[in-house]
């Protein structure tokens, strides 16, 4: 059986403000799947690239927003992150 990993989310840090259109999770993970669940919904995978684990976001409402994640069931025994609470403000219009 293997040992437990340590998962967490590196981005957005706690109470970090997004306001941009998309936006990725950051995810630090030595898993062989991992699964992000964003505001309770359903758990979701996410890619990896550059050492890291990924998940991008986008076509999300303004207010205050929670995200955890996991090994994927499947992959292994590891348990969940933290809940990381962080903030989507309002994207500032650019002068045209």
């Amino acid at each position: 059986m293997r040992k437990p990993t340590a998962i967490s989310i590196e981005y957005p840090g706690e109470g970090e403000i997004i306001d941009s259109p998309t936006y990725s999770f950051r995810i630090d993970a030595q898993s062989p799947r991992v699964e992000i669940a964003i505001d309770g919904g359903g758990w979701t995978s996410c890619r990896r690239g550059d050492e890291y684990w990924w998940f991008d976001w986008s076509d999300y409402e303004p207010g205050l927003h929670q995200a955890i994640v996991r090994e994927a069931p499947d992959a292994g025994p590891a348990p969940p992150s933290g809940v990381r609470r962080f903030v989507v403000g309002r994207p500032e219009r650019r002068a045209r």
